[in-house]
């Protein structure tokens, strides 16, 4: 019985604890200005080298015919999507995932974002076009005549990216927790982090010194 208790109330201090923290950050974030991605491409070329794009994409429709026809148009489109990220030249990695009810491509790149997605429209703009038809919210269409409209989609369904240096987001560090609540409220889907197994080496560079060509 007394185990019981103790779940309960474990229970209850933690909803009151949740419900007190969505009631601060709701006031919090009506009084603080959006921090979107308060941090810049740094001037230093190390820093912008192998950077993380996270592009989630809500489905028009949860029909499982309609992910089959999905499925099959990122087959066809395969090729010439392989082929283009080639010859952007800047790219080390490049996926598309289907994770719930959502098209996701994750790509680590090099350079700053619209530029890299400038080189993409111009290479795979037409595979885009495609996939854009089964996008719930599509930008204007087609992404080779609306670059500009593409790139500013792009970086609103870009996952939001938490700098990897704590005090890049708030450099006061005793109101971090709350930064972090306020960035984790207006953003659904966020990165905390990534991996570099070759840290400050661009994409051509890992090319010359395997010997792999374009």
């Amino acid at each position: 019985m007394s185990e019981y208790l103790d779940v309960v109330r474990d229970r209850a201090a933690l909803g009151a604890k949740a419900a007190f923290a969505a009631a601060a950050a709701a006031v919090w974030s009506r009084v603080e200005p959006a921090r979107h991605r308060p941090w810049e491409p740094s001037p230093a070329p190390g820093d912008n080298l192998q950077r993380p794009m996270n592009l989630i994409m809500p489905l028009k429709y949860r029909y499982l015919i309609r992910r089959g026809e999905l499925t099959r148009a990122l087959v066809q489109a395969g090729d010439m999507i392989v082929v283009g990220l080639n010859n952007v030249g800047t790219v080390h990695f490049a996926r598309f995932d289907l994770i719930g009810n959502n098209l996701c491509m994750f790509s680590i790149y090099d350079g700053e974002l619209s530029g890299y997605i400038r080189d993409f429209i111009s290479v795979i703009g037409q595979a885009f076009d495609v996939l854009m038809g089964f996008v719930a919210d599509p930008p204007p269409r087609p992404v080779w005549d609306h670059p500009d409209e593409f790139i500013a989609w792009v970086a609103r369904h870009d996952a939001f990216q938490f700098p990897e240096e704590s005090t890049d987001l708030r450099p006061d560090l005793s109101a971090l927790e709350r930064e972090n609540l306020l960035v984790l409220r207006r953003n659904a889907n966020v990165q905390f982090g990534v991996y570099r197994c070759y840290p400050g080496y661009s994409a051509a560079q890992v090319r010359q010194s395997l010997g792999t060509g374009w």
